[in-house]
């Protein structure tokens, strides 16, 4: 780094952080899988081949619509996969679900980036009109699958099993990352090495518990609008997920770039 302000879009992120992915699985392919959702809504998943799906909103509500999408899938654990498209048709939004067959739950996450106008806001204003500092939107849906969502249906709860650990991330020979879970709000994060070394930030972010020792974590950045979803496994000390953002800054091209690093803990530290 040779300055200050040499903050990047993901689309320049994309080459040095995909060398240590998880394989993409083909175990969905050919399976047709309906998801039920907390908020009434049902949506259907056919998975033609391991790259290809279509995705059909059958709830019956009004502006029910569908679309073929290209996905890709990864499993950290057997019975557990990682799914994730763009919904093209819905402008700047991407999909992300875990979908967990042990336990019959799924946790949906669809995610929209700010428009150019959207992102001008600056923080001051933000702060002053009361609305999230990051113009990154993030929403949430329990779900079910294959059978209606009851009040017996498990959901991946909230955790704050992470808050207090420091932990790096490696993603490739040149990038690493350390995150710090602050609380159940916020992490900081900070490039150790690669593109954007000695760059770092405090943003917003979500935690969800999958099983023991695996996490579902979503962040949303306010400088450069960027959205972040992994899956961490603090067994086997692996990530899997992906960046969601912009290719450059005319915001006329989307990046969705699988990522995966090994990840090591540095430190724990107790707030009590």
């Amino acid at each position: 780094m040779s300055g200050d302000n040499e903050w990047i879009q993901v689309g320049d992120l994309a080459e040095g952080i995909s060398e240590n992915l998880l394989p993409h699985s083909n175990e969905l392919a050919g399976k047709t899988i309906t998801l039920y959702f907390e908020d009434g809504s049902v949506c259907r998943y056919v998975f033609q081949d391991n790259q290809h799906l279509e995705w059909h909103d059958i709830s019956g509500q009004a502006g029910s619509d569908g679309d073929s999408e290209l996905y890709r899938a990864t499993s950290l654990r057997n019975g557990i996969y990682f799914f994730d498209y763009v919904k093209h048709s819905q402008g700047a939004t991407s999909v992300t679900i875990v979908l967990d067959f042990n336990s019959n739950a799924a946790t949906y996450l669809e995610g929209r980036l700010p428009t150019r106008e959207e992102s001008r806001k600056d923080l001051f204003t933000r702060v002053n009109e009361g609305i999230s500092l990051t113009g990154v939107k993030a929403r949430f849906l329990a779900g079910s699958i294959n059978q209606d969502f009851s009040p017996d249906t498990k959901r991946h709860p909230a955790t704050s099993e992470l808050v207090g650990k420091r932990v790096r991330y490696v993603y490739s020979k040149t990038e690493a990352y350390e995150h710090i879970y602050l609380n159940h709000k916020f992490y900081t994060w900070h490039c150790l090495s690669g593109i954007e070394k000695g760059l770092a930030d405090t943003d917003r972010c979500h935690y969800y518990k999958i099983e023991d020792n695996l996490y579902f974590f979503v962040w949303r950045e306010k400088i450069v609008p960027t959205l972040g979803v992994v899956l961490i496994d603090t067994d086997q000390m692996k990530t899997t997920g992906k960046l969601f953002g912009y290719e450059s800054n005319d915001f006329g091209k989307l990046t969705n770039v699988a990522i995966g690093a090994y990840a090591d803990l540095l430190n724990i530290t107790s707030y009590e």
